[in-house]
């Protein structure tokens, strides 16, 4: 619990300092497209953050007053699923400081977006961690949906400073098609239900 009220303290002070960042971009908008694009992204973390002012505090009671194994069954499966809900919040977060990169051109911003994207992406990896741990040990209570947002996704795989920084895609605006993913699995067809029955 401690770790978990670290990390999250830690992320609603990035997205206060991120609201900082964008306002004025939302502000100084020239076409609608900008301005709802981060106007946006903006609701999305402000929505987070609330969510995050009720938990913060939870979480820390709970490291202070009690451990998890006192919680009822019903107040243990609702704090694995904010617990879940912020895991998801978090890979968001990542992928809104990776795409502001693309907007900001100052070096400063750049690498404070980058840290923060950075220290992000290592709290998300951490709450997966602490999410698959708490899900094994109360397996029988809440089993929480630890479906991997990621697959295929490196943090280091793109270097967004540089590729954001490119005049290829800032003039074009077009980026690299990713290749499609293979699943392995042949979905449903009505073919495949009909020998079923």
């Amino acid at each position: 619990m401690s770790q978990l009220h670290a990390i999250f303290s830690r992320t609603r002070g990035y997205i206060d300092r991120f609201a900082e960042i964008i306002q004025p971009i939302i502000d100084a908008a020239q076409d609608e497209h900008t301005r709802l694009y981060y106007h946006h992204i903006l609701e999305e973390e402000e929505q987070r953050l609330g969510r995050l002012q009720e938990l913060i505090p939870y979480i820390g009671s709970l490291d202070e007053a009690k451990k998890a194994e006192q919680l009822s069954d019903r107040e243990l499966s609702r704090l694995l699923s904010d617990i879940n809900l912020e895991r998801f919040g978090l890979h968001n977060f990542r992928e809104h400081l990776e795409l502001s990169l693309y907007e900001f051109k100052d070096e400063e911003t750049r690498q404070l977006l980058n840290s923060m994207r950075e220290s992000t992406q290592e709290d998300y990896l951490r709450v997966k961690e602490i999410m698959a741990a708490l899900s094994e040990r109360f397996s029988d209570v809440h089993r929480p949906d630890l479906t991997n947002h990621d697959e295929g996704y490196d943090i280091h795989q793109v270097d967004h400073l540089k590729a954001s920084s490119s005049p290829a895609v800032a003039n074009t605006g077009k980026t690299a098609a990713a290749p499609a993913a293979k699943t392995g699995r042949k979905g449903l067809t009505v073919g495949s239900l009909k020998g079923m029955f």
